[in-house]
């Protein structure tokens, strides 16, 4: 006798039914056998769990727990809107402007406490100069920033007895 698809669905819904009450009865049986086990060993939520944003070696994280990432501010921007953060891979926009000739100092996005000359807060050590901007100069168009290895024209500038202070950019 060929079944309806009415009387098919009638059947997957009694069945679905069915399944759903077996699990009620075996969750809440799991239930139970749980709380004893608890209160057999006076276990308590630390223990079951973890304390909530600690670790123990070898213990898998809660779902969701580990650092959020956090979206960084926009530090550059191009002319159609799009951003950059300054930080990890340059995007082909920023490669093709600077390619193009146009100084990133141009594409800094306007923020407050960062001016078109300066793309940092100033440093701890030097108030008058924000880090990432050139301090050194050698007098044919190279540049550095002070921080990090100094480069081969700096140190042949010092052994040929030029001082810091006269590499030194001045500061309009």
């Amino acid at each position: 006798m060929p079944r309806s698809l009415q009387h098919v669905l009638t059947q997957i819904d009694r069945l679905q039914k069915e399944a759903d009450s077996l699990r009620a009865k075996e969750v809440s049986a799991v239930v139970v056998r749980i709380r004893e086990a608890i209160a057999h060993y006076d276990l308590s939520p630390e223990q079951l769990f973890g304390r909530p944003g600690r670790r123990v070696k070898g213990e898998a994280p809660f779902p969701g727990a580990g650092a959020k990432r956090v979206r960084s501010q926009p530090k550059y921007q191009s002319d159609d809107g799009r951003t950059w953060s300054g930080v990890g891979r340059r995007p082909e926009w920023f490669v093709a402007a600077l390619a193009s000739g146009r100084p990133a100092e141009d594409m800094l996005v306007a923020q407050p406490g960062r001016t078109a000359s300066t793309s940092r807060k100033p440093s701890k050590r030097d108030k008058t100069r924000a880090s990432g901007v050139a301090k050194y100069a050698s007098g044919d168009g190279r540049t550095w920033t002070g921080v990090g290895k100094r480069p081969q024209w700096f140190n042949e500038a010092l052994a040929s007895g030029r001082t810091p202070e006269e590499l030194l950019i001045a500061i309009p």
